[in-house]
């Protein structure tokens, strides 16, 4: 899916997902690619986390640990 199509399914602005991908937030880690499921299952955990008042500096540090619990490890 495009920005524009993760944004409207989101409800979170294309500016703000740009900011996260650019950030190294979500999986696919440039936001001139195509956009996956899994893109929108970890936009919608960031903007759970963002909105309990975590930083993009936690996030960045909390979201490896959050992908090595995805895969099991």
């Amino acid at each position: 899916m495009t920005l524009a199509e993760l944004a409207a399914k989101s409800g979170v602005t294309t500016e703000t997902i740009a900011g996260y991908t650019k950030a190294g937030l979500l999986p696919c880690k440039d936001e001139r690619t195509t956009y996956t499921d899994r893109d929108l299952y970890w936009l919608d955990m960031i903007t759970c986390f963002v909105d309990n008042g975590s930083s993009l500096t936690e996030m960045r540090a909390l979201m490896p640990i959050c992908e090595r619990a995805e895969e099991g490890v």
